[in-house]
């Protein structure tokens, strides 16, 4: 059976972190790394298997797993403590909970993949069980556009060639992310999955799905998170993505996402969903800012101590 390294990023832990933990650490050839962003936090009750990252301040999601990999590789030892390659990573946010059935059934979803398989999605569910947001599709100028009129799901249907999944939680074969050079730590926060599998499809990779039987569940599916500086940093870092992928996402990309934004704030607003509303507006807030000051990076000055984006890259990049 693969060999599988599962990384968890948490920033402060959450109330599912000690059993995703346990859960992890349970699973047939599993190593398990925790990347802790958040400095002088404590975690008292994880396992004694699991090595813990901590200290390098808050370099954001995927950098934090890059990170993990980084230390991990140079130490070469798989599951067994024996040197060799890692098959699989597992990227995992603290806020998920896998359920018995897909505990038992994930490493033998990957053993079993097909060589040319390189990446595997899994069903997101709500707290209560209910759909969850599991995948989205690569923003073009029409992708986006029939998003705003349609809906995401809509979209995801529509273009399942350009569909990926949620950076909560997925499996990676490790060869594959090496390749890519893992993520892009040019990205804090939000877009660094997008950005990763962006450049997986390009390359010819192929992402498929397990069957709706193994689903997990993920507390923080349906937010961008609450504070204004979350919600504008996710607006920056499409501008990111924007310059970074001009000619995938086509000429006046940036403009479509706007009025995309603008049209979710107009509707919120009518139908008198004004957290909604207003969580869509910080976000255009934070794209117009990102695209008239493109340096700026407002969340290493906040109350979140994000680490800047060159002292990411020296940390955590995986280009050489």
């Amino acid at each position: 059976m693969n060999s599988l390294l599962a990384v968890v990023v948490s920033h402060g832990g959450s109330p599912h972190l000690a059993a995703l933990l346990q859960t992890l650490v349970g699973l047939a050839g599993c190593r398990v790394v925790l990347v802790e962003n958040k400095i002088g936090t404590r975690h008292r009750d994880v396992p004694a298997a699991v090595q813990v990252c901590s200290g390098h301040g808050n370099v954001g999601y995927g950098a934090a797993v890059n990170l993990a990999v980084r230390h991990v590789l140079a130490d070469g030892a798989d599951a067994d403590g024996e040197k060799g390659e890692f098959g699989w990573l597992l990227v995992v946010n603290s806020d998920v909970t896998i359920p018995r059935d897909t505990q038992e059934m994930l490493p033998k979803l990957l053993g079993q993949a097909p060589p040319d398989v390189d990446v595997v999605g899994f069903t997101m569910r709500a707290d209560d069980g209910g759909p969850g947001r599991s995948a989205a599709v690569l923003p073009t100028r029409r992708t986006s556009a029939f998003t705003a009129v349609r809906g995401e799901a809509a979209a995801v249907a529509r273009w399942p060639a350009l569909s990926y999944p949620v950076g909560a939680f997925f499996a990676i074969r490790t060869e594959t992310f090496r390749l890519l050079d893992g993520f892009d730590p040019a990205y804090w926060l939000y877009y660094e999955e997008t950005d990763l599998f962006a450049r997986l499809l390009a390359a010819g990779g192929r992402i498929t799905w397990a069957d709706d039987t193994w689903p997990v569940r993920h507390t923080g599916g349906g937010t961008a998170g609450r504070a204004t500086e979350l919600q504008r940093e996710l607006g920056r870092a499409a501008t990111i993505y924007a310059r970074r992928h001009r000619d995938a996402v086509g000429r006046g990309w940036l403009g479509v996402h706007a009025a995309q934004l603008a049209l979710l704030v107009a509707r919120k607003a009518v139908t008198g969903r004004r957290a909604d509303a207003t969580r869509a507006l910080q976000i255009l807030v934070g794209l117009v800012q990102g695209a008239a000051l493109p340096g700026w990076e407002p969340a290493a000055r906040s109350s979140w101590l994000a680490v800047p984006s060159r002292a990411r890259a020296r940390l955590a990049g995986l280009d050489g």
